[in-house]
């Protein structure tokens, strides 16, 4: 199938009964507009099977093979006719909370699902899956390829992978595994990912969204707009915080090569490593916390800055 566009309707063959097996040659994945569950198994083939399952309610799934991609399509919403509902990702807005508190974690409406097909995927260990305006109860094995999920919902878990780019909105829950080269996630509202290790990490954030991060080997940029929380178990790396609101960033050990922050409102820094030349931008009633600091402290604006535990007086 090569090199060809095929193209199924999975209606008659499809139902309530045992799904049937589609295979195709190509080790890249394109889910678009699909509502529902998807699960994805690795192997070291190099084909891609595909069984999909209808829930309570049949509907419509295209399966497209282009240019040696395959593409899975779903069925818009139809409030969605002429509005892409990823519009509503990260928008820069300023929505501050006053007293920031941690996302809920409310578990995943298991009864909005059943009535959505369950896709299940099996294919090559090397290769590439990418979401596009997808709402799914997501379970991934690991990849030595890219995770692109730019999703308007999406509850689930995702092993290692090699490098990742996620989108998630309010209501989505994502943990993944480790990330060989770089990462980048982008939150709006209150959503949670939770990731392994990294090689290098940007993160934005627009609300109230939480992003928990492993080991970072490398950069970390973090820009929250509203009340977002950024933390990281360590990172050896130069670190950027911009943070509009009460957002806060928090590493819990490491050697920052460079730590610049730029704080307007409430929002907060704790770096419990070793910050190298800080360069601190503060305005409103921010905060900066460093555990040890070597070179030149350099602190413009308002705000406090504490040093090993020690209120730093300009």
């Amino acid at each position: 199938m090569r090199g060809i566009a095929f193209y199924l309707t999975l209606a008659a063959v499809i139902g309530a009964g045992p799904a049937s097996a589609e295979r195709f040659e190509a080790n890249r994945i394109s889910f678009q507009n699909v509502t529902g569950a998807v699960n994805i198994v690795t192997n070291a083939g190099q084909e891609i099977e595909v069984k999909i399952q209808q829930g309570t309610t049949y509907r419509t799934v295209e399966l497209a093979l282009e240019d040696g991609v395959l593409v899975i399509s779903g069925e818009k919403w139809r409030e969605d006719d002429g509005y892409d509902c990823c519009n509503t990702r990260i928008r820069r807005e300023f929505h501050a909370r006053k007293d920031r508190k941690v996302t809920s974690g409310e578990p995943v409406d298991e009864g909005f699902f059943e009535g959505y097909p369950t896709i299940v995927v099996t294919m090559p260990r090397k290769g590439d899956v990418e979401f596009v305006d997808a709402r799914v109860k997501l379970a991934m094995e690991s990849l030595d390829g890219a995770l692109s999920l730019d999703a308007c919902y999406v509850y689930g878990e995702v092993g290692n992978v090699e490098e990742a780019v996620i989108g998630v909105i309010a209501g989505s829950r994502l943990i993944v595994g480790d990330v060989a080269a770089g990462l980048e996630i982008d939150v709006s509202g209150d959503a949670d990912v939770m990731t392994g290790n990294a090689a290098s990490v940007d993160v934005d954030i627009a609300g109230p969204g939480d992003v928990i991060l492993g080991d970072i080997d490398g950069m970390l940029d973090v820009s929250i707009a509203g009340s977002g929380l950024v933390r990281a178990s360590r990172l050896d790396g130069p670190l950027t915080t911009r943070i509009a609101g009460s957002g806060a960033v928090a590493v819990q050990a490491g050697r920052a090569d460079s730590l610049k922050a730029v704080i307007d409102g409430s929002g907060g820094v704790l770096f419990e490593g070793l910050a190298i030349n800080p360069d601190l931008r503060l305005f409103g009633s921010s905060e900066v916390r460093l555990s040890q600091v070597t070179g030149r402290l350099h602190h413009a604006g308002g705000g406090e800055v504490y040093v090993g535990g020690e209120l730093v007086k300009d």
